[in-house]
Order: C-alpha cells, then sequence, then structure tokens
C-alpha cells in the first residue's frame, strides 16, 4: 500500500483503514494511477491485492472489489484452474511484465487469495517468489487468530 500504517497506542501492530469497496478508488490505493500507462502496471495491481490480502483480513466485499480492480486490466489474464503447492484447487490470474510472470490463485468458493508465484521467464526461468497464504482470521487481540 502507498500509505505507512497507523500503529495502535501501546503497540507495534499496524492498523489499517479498511480497503475501499469502489475498484477505481481501490485501484488508485494499490498502484499509483500516473504509472497506469506503464506495461508493468498490470503487475504492480496485482502485487498491490496480494499485498492486501496478505496485510489484512479482506471480508467478502473486500475480496470482490479486488477481483473488480483485476477484471478492469488489460493484461491480467484468466488462466483457469490451478493447484497451488499445498494441493488446494482455485483459479489461476496471470499477468506478464518485465520478463516475469506472476499467478494470482484464488478460491473459486470464498473468493479468498490462497497463492501468489512469480516466475522469472527470461534467460534463467525458475521461480521468483512465492506467497501461500494457508489461513486467514482476524482478532482484537495482537497474537491470537480466531476463525472466520
Amino acid at each position: 500500500m502507498r500509505h505507512p500504517p497507523d500503529t495502535e497506542p501501546g503497540t507495534s501492530t499496524p492498523t489499517y483503514p479498511p480497503p475501499p469497496l469502489d475498484p477505481a478508488a481501490l485501484a488508485g490505493l494499490l498502484a499509483p494511477r500516473e504509472l497506469a500507462a506503464e506495461p508493468a502496471y498490470p503487475r504492480l495491481l496485482a502485487g498491490g491485492v496480494v499485498g492486501l490480502a496478505t496485510s489484512q483480513y479482506l471480508n467478502r466485499e473486500q475480496r470482490a472489489a479486488c477481483m473488480r480492480v483485476l477484471a478492469d486490466v488489460p493484461g491480467i489474464a484468466y488462466a483457469g484452474a490451478s493447484t497451488d503447492i499445498a494441493g488446494r484447487p482455485g483459479l489461476a490470474f496471470t499477468v506478464a511484465a518485465d520478463m516475469s510472470t506472476s499467478t494470482l490463485v484464488v478460491d473459486a468458493r470464498t473468493g479468498e487469495q490462497i497463492a501468489a508465484p512469480e516466475r522469472v521467464t527470461g534467460q534463467r526461468p525458475g521461480l521468483f517468489s512465492h506467497v501461500l497464504i494457508l489461513e486467514r482470521g482476524h482478532t482484537t487481540k495482537a497474537g491470537v487468530a480466531l476463525r472466520p
């Protein structure tokens, strides 16, 4: 996210404002609009969506807004059914830029992001990074996650 989070008084746990539900406003928060004409812009948005999902709990409406952001961006393609490295099924969305391909794997039933691998596709291809989201939840106490 472009703006640093606030920190709750007396803790070092960052708190984030809820993300906007409007896709245009959310896209503006995830990646600078002035970069929209750049070839890597779709990947910036996809990375922003992954960062949002890994930094805070997203409810159903917020997850839907993230998917609407991705749906509105040329260059992000639906790649069909996929399985993450934990063996969970999902729907894959890909974006290629700067000699790499980023994939976002989403649980088809819940809309939750479950994985986000990035592969380098240049002269020395291979896995560059991999985000795997095994659990999610929210709580009012630091360090204690509740089941949704």
